[in-house]
């Protein structure tokens, strides 16, 4: 997301399934950091920690689930209105987040969430003045760190194109080392691997749908390049095909 006419962006926080003592701490400093900002919360009184949840946490949720029935009528435990301003509403919002399957902390009831605690906080995104991001990465350091949700996108997928691009390798390599042999170690090598009917090369080593740079089998490129096969008979078939 982009700064939007507030000076908020959209920061995250890196770790994933903080300690509980971890996760207490880091809800505690966005509660304090964005309590002028964000007034008012919204709780999911279920955890997906329900069979270890502390005495004082377990009351909270109880005490949360019977607010809810008593003023709206309904016992779902989800979506539970917390005005942060009522000490009693604060002090079991403070209790129960780090627990809870999802909160998320508004400026007002009905408008758009600043902060969002999901799965027992293992994964917190938040929309952050630049002032807001230097006092929360005061009160977490050494505990855990936020990063600009579009720099964590941008890692996440180059690391996922630079895991595809060994795997390619890797399997490339698997290719161009496989030679037809008349002996046991044949079998071996190849393994389990469909064979090209044509060429008798393994079928993954055929260019496959996306690879406009692959024109023809690996393995008959290579045998190709040291003369071992002719040009007008490398195999060309795609594959899946």
């Amino acid at each position: 997301m982009s700064e939007d006419s507030s000076g908020r962006r959209t920061w995250a926080v890196t770790e994933t399934d903080l300690p509980r003592t971890t996760a207490e701490l880091v809800c505690s400093a966005f509660l304090d950091v964005m309590a002028e900002s964000a007034p008012w919360a919204y709780v999911d009184a279920w955890s997906d920690y329900r069979d270890e949840l502390p005495a004082e946490v377990e009351h909270a949720q109880t005490a949360l689930r019977q607010m809810h029935a008593h003023r709206d009528g309904r016992d779902t435990g989800m979506g539970i209105d917390i005005d942060r301003t009522d000490p009693a509403h604060e002090a079991l919002l403070r209790t129960y987040t780090a627990w809870s399957i999802h909160v998320e902390l508004l400026p007002a009831a009905e408008q758009e969430a600043l902060v969002t605690f999901h799965d027992s906080a293992s994964s917190i995104t938040v929309e952050l003045t630049n002032t807001e991001v230097e006092r929360l990465r005061e009160r977490l350091g050494g505990v855990a760190t936020v990063e600009l949700l579009e720099r964590l996108h941008a890692q996440a997928r180059a690391r996922s194109e630079q895991e595809r691009w060994e795997r390619w390798a890797q399997r490339k390599r698997r290719w161009l080392g496989w030679l037809p042999r008349p002996d046991a170690r044949r079998q071996e090598e190849q393994g389990d691997e469909l064979l090209c009917m044509d060429c008798g090369h393994p079928q993954g080593a055929h260019p496959g749908p996306g690879q406009r740079d692959v024109k023809a089998c690996a393995v008959c490129v290579y045998e190709e390049d040291y003369e071992l096969r002719d040009e007008s008979e490398m195999c060309r078939r795609a594959y899946p095909g």
